[in-house]
């Protein structure tokens, strides 16, 4: 074997361990497995009430993509769909919301999920935050290893990208405060 192919190997062998953290016991609510719970959530409070509500659904996506449920994705873009006017600044992010309502295929909703994470990061960047965190989290394995980012409400990871084949696969980069 050649040196390569050894660094090579064992370097996607800690990835996958260190993707693989964080076993617990899934989470029923209503008696459908919640693989979006976590032990601690951040209420956040934002100055603008607009990115607060822009915020909310955001992040009922992001968890009904953790639970690979491409009908409540739809939905929920949707519902993020209509609270956006036509300025300039909501053409990207409800282009974007309206391309995942069209479709029901997750793997399509997950890679237009990356530009609505960037467009509601660009929201909260530019909003006060009177109380609360807002973390961003990464995956490095997400879309053949170019990785994804996405914003959460809990320090643990719950991958939008993956869902239950890597679940808790990521780290916090960054938290707004």
């Amino acid at each position: 074997m050649s040196k390569l192919f050894k660094v090579l190997s064992f370097v996607i062998v800690i990835l996958f361990l260190s993707c693989n953290k964080d076993k617990k016991e899934p989470v029923v609510v209503n008696g459908k497995v919640d693989l979006n719970a976590t032990d601690s959530k951040s209420k956040v409070d934002f100055s603008d009430k607009k990115v607060q509500e822009i915020y909310g659904l955001y992040l009922v996506m992001k968890g009904a993509l953790v639970n690979s449920d491409s009908k409540q994705v739809q939905l929920e873009s949707k519902k993020l769909q209509n609270i956006l006017d036509d300025s300039k600044e909501n053409k990207q992010l409800k282009a974007t919301a309206k391309l995942i309502s069209l479709t029901k295929d997750i793997k399509k909703q997950r890679d237009f999920f990356v530009t609505i994470s960037s467009e509601v990061e660009l929201r909260i960047s530019k909003t006060k935050i009177n109380s609360g965190e807002v973390y961003k989290q990464y995956c490095p394995m997400a879309f053949d290893g170019a990785g994804g980012y996405w914003l959460s409400d809990s320090e643990e990871i719950r991958n939008p990208y993956f869902g239950k084949s890597m679940l808790v696969c990521g780290d916090v980069k960054n938290t707004f405060k």
